[in-house]
């Protein structure tokens, strides 16, 4: 048993995907007053999966002569078909809309359908442009065809409509997957016209399926199939009760070649495939833009499709960074370091929208890209006394909110330096969970505990010889009567900004009290009290 999943229109659907609020930009005759059609202006399609807008033609934009590639119905019945040059559309159609081709959006949905075969069988192969073979041999039937319709639930979610031919020959079931996809989308069963299943589900015979199908949908060159016309062979059924013997006789090699694959006799040997490794999804905009909005639009689409891919791998997102392209300068690199791993896309999108929204540039955006780094997916427990944030990724959307208005550098918790400098604290960031409070080591803890004073006060100090004989500030005065130290303190020497040195006496004076001076580079000071 195979299956053949295939994306109909793929240039089509992958501009639609990325058309930007529904805001197409378009080329048009001059004098023409035609709406151009905004995304959420589309016909429900079979199941669910939204159709493309009335009158829209694709065309590669690189090419020495753009010509139409792909279009869509509406365009399609005013008399719009590929080949035809764009003056030749337009004259045809006054209000078509025009769009570019965009290769990397075509490339994005191909390994999104990629991902989404993976999940059937890890023997799957390409087939061609937006077309992926499964071979599903050894599975269950059943559930085969359940996980088709999910994966024609989660692409029509995605906006994006595909159809799933599943039979006993790879070729039975492209020929299903081509017929299903003209029709509007869903899984077509070739061999069982008894299934009970969704409304996206639908059997037919073999025998019947084979009788409307059009010998020229198998394949063969222009030659056999006029030899085959000739003959009064038009359908794949009247080809497939012809004698082997008699075709090879007539035909020769070719002709037996078909004959093998209309037959089933062909046997293909379907590798096993590996996901690829890298999630990432790239944009260049036919315009650049100034404003925020177009850019959370395709974050959104990119997150969609990413999670997807994740889910089908088993895979988490760990970190996130957005490549925003200028049109003139320097590009901008937002980087998100997620509290807890995941492949949720509402959290991830409110986080890096957030950053976004707070990105302020001197120049256009010319083209964004969205890079994941993923981690296996690994459930953990927390302790019986181990404690969590209740949405730890809004808790992070609004610490990067903060940050975006005080600084990146003053958002986080204090930690104490490890260098020893005396009210030396870092920022640090916030940890996903909290963890329990250990028990206090009393046995480490020695000596009277220290008073501090911040800031300290500002002191004179008198010495004889080189021990203190007398102190001086606001709150304290007097004559030294013991004295301990010194002890010498010092840090990051070594660089021009950010070295410290000080040096601390513990001193008891006659009329009662001890206190800590100090000396660092601002002179004498009393740090505090014992």
């Amino acid at each position: 048993m195979f299956a053949v999943l295939q994306i109909p229109r793929l240039a089509l659907q992958a501009v639609l995907r990325g058309d930007v609020g529904g805001d197409l930009r378009e080329d048009r005759v001059e004098g023409t007053r035609a709406e151009a059609p905004r995304y959420g202006d589309r016909l429900e399609g079979h199941c669910g999966v939204a159709r493309a807008p009335a009158l829209l033609v694709v065309v590669d934009a690189e090419a020495r002569k753009p010509v139409v590639l792909e279009m869509t119905e509406g365009a399609e019945r005013e008399g719009v078909h590929a080949g035809l040059s764009v003056p030749q559309a337009l004259a045809r159609c006054p209000g078509l809309v025009v769009r570019h081709r965009s290769p990397q959006a075509e490339a994005s949905l191909e390994e999104l359908l990629f991902a989404l075969a993976y999940s059937l069988s890890p023997r799957v192969e390409r087939e061609g442009t937006g077309e992926v073979l499964v071979d599903l041999r050894g599975a269950k039937l059943e559930e085969s065809l359940q996980r088709c319709e999910r994966i024609v639930a989660e692409l029509a979610g995605l906006s994006v409509g595909v159809g799933v031919g599943v039979a006993e020959s790879c070729v039975v079931a492209g020929l299903a997957a081509r017929t299903v996809s003209e029709t509007g989308g869903g899984v077509l069963l070739v061999g069982s016209a008894s299934w009970q299943g969704a409304a996206c589900v639908r059997s037919v015979g073999l025998e019947a399926f084979m009788d409307e199908m059009p010998i020229g949908n198998v394949g063969g060159s222009d030659r056999l199939l006029d030899v085959l016309g000739k003959w009064g062979v038009r359908t794949v059924s009247a080809f497939a009760k012809l004698r082997r013997s008699a075709v090879g006789a007539r035909l020769g090699v070719e002709g037996l070649t078909l004959w093998d694959r209309v037959t089933g006799r062909e046997q293909r040997v379907v590798a096993l495939a590996e996901l690829p490794a890298e999630f990432e999804e790239s944009w260049e905009f036919e315009y650049d833009v100034d404003s925020v909005d177009p850019l959370l639009f395709l974050l959104r689409r990119f997150l969609d499709t990413l999670c997807v891919r994740m889910r089908m791998a088993h895979k988490v997102a760990a970190f996130a960074r957005v490549d925003l392209g200028l049109a003139y300068g320097e590009p901008i690199v937002v980087e998100q370091k997620l509290p807890e791993p995941t492949a949720d896309g509402a959290a991830l999108f409110s986080l890096l929208a957030s950053r976004l929204e707070a990105v302020e540039t001197d120049s256009p955006v010319a083209r964004m890209a969205l890079y994941l780094e993923v981690v296996d997916f690994k459930q953990r427990q927390l302790g019986l006394f181990e404690s969590s944030l209740k949405n730890p990724y809004r808790f992070t959307q609004t610490l990067s909110r903060v940050a975006g208005i005080v600084g990146e550098d003053r958002v986080g918790r204090p930690a104490l330096e490890e260098e020893g400098r005396p009210d030396g604290v870092r920022l640090e960031p916030l940890p996903a969970s909290v963890p329990p409070v250990g028990e206090l080591d009393l046995g480490r803890m020695f000596g009277l505990p220290l008073r501090r004073y911040r800031p300290g006060l500002r002191a004179s100090v008198e010495f004889q010889g080189r021990q203190p004989i007398w102190i001086q500030c606001e709150k304290v005065s007097g004559f030294v009567k013991a004295a301990r130290g010194p002890w010498l303190h010092s840090g990051h020497w070594w660089e021009e900004a950010g070295s410290w040195n000080r040096v601390e006496w513990d001193v008891e004076l006659n009329k009662g009290g001890v206190y800590r001076i100090c000396k660092d580079e601002q002179g004498w000071s009393v740090d505090g009290e014992y």
